[in-house]
């Protein structure tokens, strides 16, 4: 009988043992998730962070033509529309600018991408605009920068011109492109 109970007892205790092992398994797994989903978050905020730091070279910002053509190459492909006035076309039709990069809505099409209609809300230091998506929702671009450095054009950028670089939101606050007056 003795024997028996033993056996009994090595297999109570070994139940024991392997709950416990099992227990506290759980409990480091459950440890570690909540340090990794922490630890996820803060990278993602950071990339949040790292992505807005880019247009803060150009919020309120002047620059020269040679930064603005800069922009335009630094931008192009992604989801951001780049409006350009330069003295030329501002002097041919007030607040009227050049659309490159993604386009925003109500920009004449064909050749020359003009963007009328960029207004800024009373007191805010940003354009409001959305980007034009379309019906099939995907978003259409001007890649085209030629015109920007073809001399004698409305959309030349001298190389030396100063512009103001401002911010330009969509309707939710999302940062969507920048706006580069010629002064």
């Amino acid at each position: 009988m003795e024997g028996e109970m033993g056996t009994g007892a090595r297999i109570a205790i070994a139940l024991i043992v392997l709950g416990v092992l099992i227990s506290v398994v759980f409990t480091i797994l459950g440890f570690t998730r909540n340090t990794t989903n922490q630890g996820i978050t803060t990278v993602q905020n950071s990339l949040e962070s790292m992505q807005l730091a880019v247009y803060d070279d150009y919020d309120q910002q002047m620059l020269s033509g040679t930064q603005v053509l800069s922009a335009l190459k630094l931008f192009e492909g992604q989801p951001n529309g780049l409006v350009v006035k330069t003295k030329a076309l501002m002097e041919n039709g007030a607040n009227v600018g050049y659309n490159y990069g993604a386009l925003f809505k109500d920009v004449t099409e064909g050749g020359d991408y003009k963007l009328s209609n960029l207004d800024k809300k009373d007191g805010e230091s940003w354009y409001v605009k959305n980007l034009d998506t379309g019906n099939s929702g995907t978003m259409t671009y001007n890649m085209n920068y030629l015109e920007a450095k073809k001399s004698g054009t409305d959309a030349f950028i001298r190389p030396t011109a100063k512009f103001l670089a401002e911010i330009i939101k969509d309707t939710t606050g999302t940062i969507v492109g920048i706006c580069f007056t010629q002064q």
